[in-house]
């Protein structure tokens, strides 16, 4: 029930054979995965990430970073009285609230896809998932964090980070997040407060859940609607990738010196420590 033949073939690198450069070699390799939204297609424009976001910070450019704009297929959307569009899974309510019904199954379906691509990512090109980082517009930002928080199997590494834009966290995922994946996979999450097909109040509700579950959350708003974005967006989005591909200091680093500085603290003060 989680897939049919020709849905894997949805995913594909943008413009493949045409505008994809091999990564320089070396541990500064990455890769960005951003899912469009409902209506849209991988040729719209986001995909134009893959020039903004290296004008803002030049180390995101083609020749370290790998850009990839998955398709979605096509379905019928129930919300539009079965309109056959390009999307991540079907619509029953509008706008989209705290008691919108959930297509559990589509959006299972599309987690399982973005897993395989992921997969075929670190298989075929040898960037490992702690240096992707997975984002999504609308229904792609609801289904980049379901892959990147509730569909994380244990012995897969975390992804490097998270993007939502003006996207949701689906009400009938109410699972608890892996400790060390919350730990390691930061989460942006952008919204236009006039937003009228994702009310704005999504973004509270679900960064709230996310934070109780330990994801450090980055959440930015700003004076748009629904389908605009603008460039301080982009900026925000830049900065945040960049620093999660190219930090100045790494995670491994940056968690290793406090545990040693704790522990040089804890052996050099006890016999001072009287209660």
């Amino acid at each position: 029930l989680l897939a049919t033949s020709g849905l894997a073939s949805a995913f594909q690198s943008h413009d493949a054979g045409n505008r994809w450069t091999p990564p320089s070699s070396g541990d500064d390799r990455g890769a960005v995965v951003f899912l469009h939204g409902m209506g849209d297609t991988a040729n719209g424009g986001w995909a134009a990430l893959d020039h903004m976001l290296p004008s803002v910070c030049p180390r995101l450019s083609t020749d370290k970073i790998e850009y990839i704009f998955p398709q979605a297929p096509i379905k019928g959307i129930t919300l539009n009285g079965g309109e056959l569009v390009p999307a991540w899974f079907d619509l029953f309510d509008f706008p989209v609230d705290s008691t919108s019904r959930d297509d559990v199954i589509g959006q299972l379906n599309a987690v399982c896809m973005l897993e395989d691509t992921i997969r075929s990512i670190e298989q075929e090109r040898g960037i490992p998932a702690s240096r992707i980082v997975v984002g999504g517009f609308a229904q792609g930002g609801a289904v980049a964090m379901l892959a990147s928080y509730f569909r994380k199997e244990r012995k897969h590494q975390p992804f490097a980070g998270c993007i939502c834009l003006s996207g949701w966290l689906p009400n009938s995922w109410n699972f608890s997040v892996n400790r060390y994946v919350a730990e390691m996979t930061p989460l942006l999450w952008a919204h236009g407060a006039y937003d009228n097909k994702v009310l704005f109040m999504q973004q509270s509700l679900g960064t709230q859940r996310l934070m109780k579950e330990g994801i450090d959350v980055t959440v930015r708003t700003y004076p748009c609607a629904h389908e605009s974005y603008n460039s301080q967006e982009i900026n925000d989005m830049a900065e945040f990738v960049d620093e999660l591909l190219f930090p100045k200091v790494p995670k491994q680093v940056a968690t290793a010196e406090f545990v040693a500085s704790v522990k040089y603290l804890f052996d050099h003060n006890t016999d001072q420590y009287n209660p």
